[in-house]
């Protein structure tokens, strides 16, 4: 395993180095939500996902709490649930909001 610490010690302005250890897609019917997993200094994982949902009802898309995993699994089986926990496919007006900061 790479030692994240000491990447993000090789410049004085490197904020952070996260691990990119698993990407992963999945299908909400018919809209493709990219996973990314990554391993953090600490040796956690968290996900990020390439859109939220946003029901007809809410303001913001909803944002996750919490996103810490011992595993990659528990990691994945949490994006899973984060990426479906608000939808509806009977929800009139809801739409997916892309996540700008996963493509880049």
């Amino acid at each position: 395993m790479i030692d994240l610490s000491v990447l993000a010690n090789i410049h004085a302005d490197i904020e952070v180095v996260h691990q990119l250890v698993e990407t992963l897609k999945a299908r909400v019917d018919g809209k493709d939500i990219g996973i990314h997993i990554y391993r953090n200094r600490n040796g956690h994982f968290f996900y990020e996902l390439s859109h939220m949902y946003r029901g007809a009802d809410s303001m913001d898309p909803a944002v996750s709490i919490g996103n810490s995993y011992d595993s990659v699994e528990e990691a994945a089986k949490g994006a899973l649930q984060s990426a479906v926990m608000f939808y509806r496919s009977t929800d009139e007006g809801g739409a997916w909001v892309r996540n700008e900061a996963f493509f880049h």
